[in-house]
């Protein structure tokens, strides 16, 4: 079946899907407080159901402070030069027991989510996380420590893109950037609460300090369940499963009452069935082999590029902080403290992020980002060859906080915005799941490494991470495109046309839809980009 076969085998109603890119170019107009009037439901689910990542955030995070934890070394250290130490074996096996099955949980999300829908497999994983806290807080030795890990990890790498997809999904265009950007909020923010909660159980006596933070653990997954239960579900899988008459209600919900005039929500539906159509002519049956087909094929690289350029450009050096400066010298509470301040302001990396995305677009915020990061572990391992001084252990540190905070306005947050947004619709979840796949793959690679950059290397580390940053901005430059700004379908033209990366937001959409009708023979019903087409649909946004 040709591509046009197959388009005109959805049974598209021209005049349906005309309304919807009226809709479409209506929410590309709107600024962020008309989006918010507009479709403030919407991003309340999805802020809400990302706040499974401030959980993940917290319970991730918990375990990288116990190194420093003198309760917790008394209880699964080993005695070193007569000290007793959690070693760096030890430290990269639970990791990557960690890390495993997170694995595991990745594979189950690409599956499920696919298949039963967001909702359910939101709800499976939080009954599970439920369950394995037990596990660590109860645990009395170190094999019991790797079992808890394991099982943990793999409801956490359940919920690492759950909540991308279905922000991407659920948000108008304008709206997409700023929400799926809060997933990053809540890996800062939640490591924020983990830093604060173990401050204040440093002093605890006995193992309840190191138990009470994991235990705190059992606050999160009840609320979060109860609000995926009263959520929508994705309107794009609902119609990818043609439950079309559901996408509507949803779409119906997910705006202010009284928003969309009459026939604008049938013709919504009908842009994505038409976008959704689109996917199914270039290869995206939904499976994980068509991600290597086709378009898809340009898609899976920048995808698998723009989450290994999160591990290796250079933030990792901050991983390991609290022992960094106990290793230089500091006490365990002031390590703490400093920790604390790192953790603080990757929760206002975040919130600059929003303003950043406002003005200027994901390409160019995740570069300098990365540049940005390279000239500070330049700065930290030219401090490491210095004379040793707890002066040059301040300045180290004050560039690993610099270092945190341009990950959280750059990289960290704008990463879930692009692979959110950049996947064909009938394969984002198994796209990011594929990501995400690799990238924990390779933070299997980085946590092996850490420990012995920072142990042996210290401050010097700095030079490494330069290294591997340098590779991950020339890679980022070439290859990585603009996805702000566009929706599903001009994505799915732009890479039908193959329009190189860095042309993206230089070439004319009307045209780059021109060029496809002329090659495939296919309709869009892309009229709504005259002004005149626009002026027939003005609606009473603010009524």
């Amino acid at each position: 079946m040709t591509t046009k076969q197959k388009i005109e085998d959805s049974n598209l109603d021209q005049e349906l899907l005309r309304i919807g890119h009226q809709v479409i170019a209506r929410q590309k107009e709107e600024n962020f407080g008309t989006a918010w009037r507009n479709h403030w439901r919407a991003a309340a689910w999805s802020l809400f159901i990302s706040m499974a990542l401030w959980m993940e955030g917290y319970d991730t995070s918990i375990l990288g402070s116990y190194y420093g934890l003198p309760q917790f070394k008394a209880v699964f250290g080993t005695m070193v030069d007569g000290k007793l130490k959690i070693t760096n074996e030890t430290q990269v096996g639970i990791g990557n027991t960690s890390t495993c099955g997170q694995l595991i949980g990745l594979v189950i999300t690409g599956i499920c989510q696919e298949w039963i829908g967001s909702k359910k497999t939101f709800l499976g994983g939080m009954l599970f996380m439920i369950a394995t806290i037990f596990l660590a807080v109860f645990c009395q030795n170190i094999a019991m420590l790797y079992v808890a890990e394991f099982f943990m990890g793999i409801p956490w790498g359940m919920f690492q893109t759950l909540t991308t997809a279905y922000a991407a999904e659920i948000c108008p265009i304008n709206m997409r950037g700023y929400l799926a950007a809060w997933a990053s909020m809540g890996w800062g923010g939640g490591r924020f609460l983990a830093s604060g909660v173990t401050r204040a159980t440093i002093h605890y006596t006995g193992d309840w300090a190191w138990r009470t933070p994991w235990a705190v653990q059992w606050i999160w997954p009840v609320p979060l369940a109860l609000t995926i239960w009263m959520a929508p579900e994705s309107p794009w899988w609902l119609v990818r499963k043609g439950r079309y008459e559901e996408a509507k209600e949803v779409v119906r919900r997910s705006a202010r009452p009284g928003f969309y005039a009459e026939g604008e929500i049938d013709g919504y539906v009908e842009y994505m069935k038409h976008t959704d159509a689109l996917d199914r002519a270039e290869k995206a049956s939904g499976k994980f082999a068509d991600l290597f087909k086709g378009t898809n094929l340009r898609r899976t690289e920048i995808q698998l590029g723009v989450w290994i350029a999160q591990l290796w450009n250079g933030n990792a050096i901050t991983g390991l902080n609290v022992q960094f400066f106990e290793n230089a010298g500091m006490t365990p509470e002031f390590a703490f403290n400093f920790n604390m301040i790192i953790q603080a302001l990757s929760v206002v990396g975040v919130a600059v992020s929003w303003v950043l995305l406002r003005y200027f677009g994901r390409r160019p915020i995740y570069n300098w980002g990365i540049v940005s990061i390279i000239v500070a572990n330049l700065i930290i391992g030219a401090l490491g060859v210095t004379k040793k001084a707890k002066t040059t252990s301040y300045a180290a540190g004050a560039f690993m906080t610099w270092i945190n905070f341009a990950f959280h306005f750059s990289l960290g947050p704008v990463c879930y915005t692009i692979v959110g947004e950049l996947p064909a619709s009938r394969l984002r979840a198994r796209s990011i799941v594929m990501g995400r796949f690799v990238y924990v793959v390779n933070g299997i690679v980085v946590n092996s490494i850490n420990p012995y950059t920072t142990n042996i290397w210290g401050a010097k580390a700095g030079f490494f991470w330069m290294g591997t940053g340098i590779l991950c901005f020339i890679w980022c430059f070439f290859r990585m495109p603009e996805t702000g700004g566009f929706s599903f379908a001009e994505l799915d033209i732009l890479f039908a046309n193959k329009v190189p990366a860095r042309k993206f937001t230089k070439v004319s959409i009307d045209e780059q839809f021109a060029i496809h009708r002329e090659t495939h023979g296919i309709s869009h019903g892309e009229v709504a980009y005259e002004e005149k087409e626009k002026a027939e649909t003005e609606h009473a946004e603010l009524k």
